[in-house]
């Protein structure tokens, strides 16, 4: 069975569709679909109708119950700027939607168990474990978890670790606004019979995207994030 894992769409409908076009079976995600970027409603809708698995990330929990993202400094007054957008944009049932997120999820699929999980396990929304996070902190985070496969995202960096804790660590990087240099959307490939996870990049119509965030009035800024290299 073939597991499309993503995280981070961040309101960019275009790279979501992209993404979701990768053969798989079964969809798996780890938060935050809304706040920066120009499409939240399509997002929620395509998401709530797609995943499997859904857990809530820490710009949905803001957008819930108006509250703050606690994301990182360079972004916080950039997603502060874009969340009234978002709370405009979207209806009151889509809120509810947001709110019902759970924080964490555990499930088995094809005889394999999952964790899943924004963040980290002691902080589901907030705390970022990046690839230089020293090791004794993902096995403080996950250590004690009895799972094949680990899932989070949060960082919009993507992440594969093996031999550090029972399960192989998964983090699918940013459909939507990815920070590693490389505009791609990112996603991530769980093969479950051959116990394989890999990382994908896939390119999207991202002249559309900046089109939409001009229309939308939100800050060019947003436009160089998506296109930085």
């Amino acid at each position: 069975m073939k597991i499309l894992v993503i995280s981070d769409v961040h309101a960019n409908f275009e790279a979501l569709k992209s993404v979701l076009k990768l053969p798989h079976d079964i969809v798996l995600f780890a938060g935050d679909i809304v706040d920066y970027g120009p499409r939240p409603k399509e997002c929620i809708e395509t998401l709530n109708n797609v995943s499997y698995k859904m857990v809530r990330g820490n710009h949905d929990n803001a957008v819930a119950f108006n509250t703050d993202c606690g994301c990182s400094a360079q972004m916080h007054a950039l997603s502060v700027s874009t969340r009234a957008y978002t709370k405009q944009i979207l209806n009151k049932e889509e809120v509810e939607f947001l709110k019902r997120l759970p924080l964490k999820e555990e499930f088995t699929i094809d005889n394999k168990k999952f964790f899943m999980i924004h963040a980290s396990n002691s902080d589901p929304l907030f705390t970022y474990l990046k690839a230089d996070t020293p090791k004794e902190k993902f096995i403080k985070e996950f250590g004690n978890i009895d799972t094949d496969f680990i899932i989070y995202g949060h960082t919009h960096f993507p992440l594969v670790l093996r031999d550090i804790v029972k399960g192989v660590i998964v983090n699918p990087g940013s459909v939507g606004q990815p920070r590693d240099g490389i505009w791609l959307a990112s996603c991530a490939i769980i093969d479950t019979v051959a116990e394989q996870v890999e990382i994908k990049r896939i390119p999207y119509n991202i002249n559309k995207t900046e089109k939409e965030i001009k229309e939308a009035g939100l800050p060019e800024v947003l436009i160089d994030i998506l296109k930085a290299e």
